[in-house]
């Protein structure tokens, strides 16, 4: 069942706010879907209007019944999620090749 419903979550979201290439980071949390939603379909979004996005677009697909299967969802381009973070190995080999 929480597959279904993961799916499907991901199913509506992407065919709702017409997502380009989207990525799903859900997991399942006291009982609600929760998570991160990446695409550059959010560039130049800010994030209020992301949110106001996804909870409409929620509510249209789910009804009211939304907000009681779904808990934080939230909403990065590729370019925000995909920043290296202190001490990543990745990072770190780029900082040595700037020096």
């Amino acid at each position: 069942m929480a597959v279904t419903a993961k799916k499907r979550l991901e199913e509506a979201l992407t065919e709702r706010l017409r997502l380009r290439d989207p990525e799903f980071h859900l997991e399942k949390l006291g009982g609600k879907l929760s998570g991160s939603i990446v695409s550059d379909s959010f560039r130049g979004v800010d994030s209020i209007a992301r949110q106001r996005r996804i909870w409409d677009a929620l509510e249209k697909e789910f009804g009211d019944g939304s907000r009681d299967a779904v808990g934080t969802l939230l909403a990065y381009t590729k370019a925000e999620w995909y920043v290296p973070l202190e001490g990543d190995p990745l990072n770190l080999k780029k900082q040595r090749k700037t020096k």
